[in-house]
């Protein structure tokens, strides 16, 4: 029986991606440098030291790890403050079919300064039981350890769990911590069609969410 729902933030709920994205280019285009699709790809889902670490070494030493985030990040605390990040279709209506029925929790590879400024900005702080940043344990996305750690928090095994994701590297996060897996696939940066094929269900939108949690469910019974 599912008891626990788990969402990704980050081009799942919020259609972050491309500010996330146009941040980095702007950034690199003050050095005369590009910041490309694959970069971008790379750095998807994962801890804030991943990519900033990455930036960083893109850049060649001409910002340190800390001037690095504090660029990006105060860009994005900007964008969510100013209402520019758009709310994905469905989202709404997700966090409220489910926040009905299940215990919610978000698992996300922001830093807990941007996820707070989401789930503020957005009217969402009321849903989630658990708020967990990738920030906050051992390793990011693809690494199953934030997902681990949440459901541990949540007191709920894989089977009862389901994960919501959008990327690559967050739906092979939620598969190695056993839980099932809903694929919202991103819609900039869309994950292989290997990876696809593992998840245990996947959607055009989060509108087709209840009707998948309840496809899971009958195929648990």
């Amino acid at each position: 029986m599912i008891t626990v729902v788990i969402f990704d933030l980050d081009g799942l709920l919020m259609d972050t991606e491309p500010v996330w994205h146009q941040a980095r280019v702007d950034l690199f285009k003050r050095f005369g440098l590009t910041w490309t699709k694959e970069d971008q790809e790379r750095c998807m889902g994962v801890s804030t030291s991943f990519w900033v670490n990455a930036m960083a070494e893109k850049l060649g030493g001409r910002l340190s790890p800390p001037m690095v985030m504090e660029e990006i990040l105060s860009r994005m605390t900007e964008s969510y403050a100013g209402g520019d990040v758009r709310i994905l279709p469905g989202a709404h209506e997700a966090l409220e079919f489910t926040s009905t029925r299940f215990q919610l929790g978000l698992a996300s590879g922001s830093p807990r300064r941007l996820i707070d400024a989401a789930l503020e900005g957005a009217k969402w702080t009321q849903y989630f039981r658990e708020v967990l940043s990738s920030d906050d344990v051992s390793a990011g996305k693809p690494s199953p350890d934030v997902y681990v750690e949440i459901m541990r928090r949540m007191g709920a095994t894989g089977n009862e769990t389901v994960v919501v994701e959008d990327s690559g590297n967050g739906i092979i996060a939620g598969l190695a911590a056993a839980a099932n897996v809903v694929a919202v696939p991103n819609r900039y940066i869309r994950p292989s069609g290997e990876i696809l094929a593992r998840a245990t269900v996947v959607l055009d939108s989060l509108e087709g969410l209840p009707g998948a949690i309840e496809q899971i469910e009958l195929s648990d019974r």
